[in-house]
């Protein structure tokens, strides 16, 4: 009896590792420049600027969407359907939180009320259910990052200016470079970014608004915007979503 018992336990492990080994073998070697452009808030530049821009260069991205304070203000932010027409357009929509509120300063409850409030208007525009999610402000916390995982997500967005690194970053806190327009004075900071992109790394952008007309600190022109594009062009990079990362071995 307990010899059919092992016999019975080898062959599940056995087949739980083959299926494992299936599944690392379907996803793609973290290999070459690989760039992620993420734009939080879901501001109205993001629509009418960014969204033509990347279809221009044939590039992905994701759009990180709250309904800020203010949202009501339709010459600052995107309206839901302009937030469709995004998805639409092949772009990922992720959670960016409902209020844009610091994480640190909420409860479980009030972190799962403020995610599940974009799952249900993206489910109700029908949006894919978001699978990656971008920390307001960078603000995050253990018990945050616990209901994240709890609700599907894969993946998070945080800051650093740094790039992600395969077997050292941690995938619910993967660093990314903040883009405004200050950082075009120096282009050595594109250049030394930029050059993070290589094998077994990933570097991810944050922009705001092109332009930010609700909060100009964190603008960037639509000039200088196309200045990143073109020199993600010419160094050959691949520029895709934060979603897309999920096919990769990361």
């Amino acid at each position: 009896m307990m010899k059919r018992f092992f016999l019975l336990l080898l062959s599940v492990v056995i087949a739980v590792t083959a299926v494992a080994e299936k599944t690392a073998k379907r996803l793609k070697p973290l290999k070459g420049r690989i760039v992620v452009l993420t734009f939080d808030d879901a501001t109205a530049g993001q629509r009418e600027v960014v969204a033509p821009l990347l279809h221009k260069y044939g590039f992905g991205a994701t759009f990180y969407v709250c309904e800020f304070p203010g949202f009501e203000d339709k010459t600052k932010y995107m309206s839901w359907d302009q937030i469709r027409e995004l998805d639409e357009m092949g772009f990922e929509i992720g959670n960016h939180s409902r209020s844009h509120g610091q994480m640190s300063q909420m409860t479980r409850k009030q972190i799962g009320s403020e995610t599940a409030y974009i799952e249900d208007k993206c489910a109700l525009y029908g949006i894919p259910r978001p699978v990656t999610y971008a920390y307001p402000g960078y603000d995050n916390s253990p018990e945050g990052i616990a209901v994240l995982k709890e609700r599907g997500y894969k993946l998070a967005r945080h800051g650093g200016d740094k790039p992600y690194v395969k077997g050292v970053s941690d995938k619910m806190l993967m660093p990314s470079y903040g883009v405004v327009d200050a950082r075009f004075e120096t282009p050595e900071f594109f250049e030394k970014a930029l050059d993070e992109a290589r094998d077994g790394q990933v570097v991810i952008f944050c922009l705001h608004g092109v332009p930010d007309l609700a909060h100009d600190f964190v603008s960037t022109s639509p000039e200088n915007f196309e200045k990143l594009l073109s020199m993600l062009k010419e160094r050959k990079c691949k520029v895709i979503s934060m979603r897309d990362l999920l096919k990769y071995d990361l």
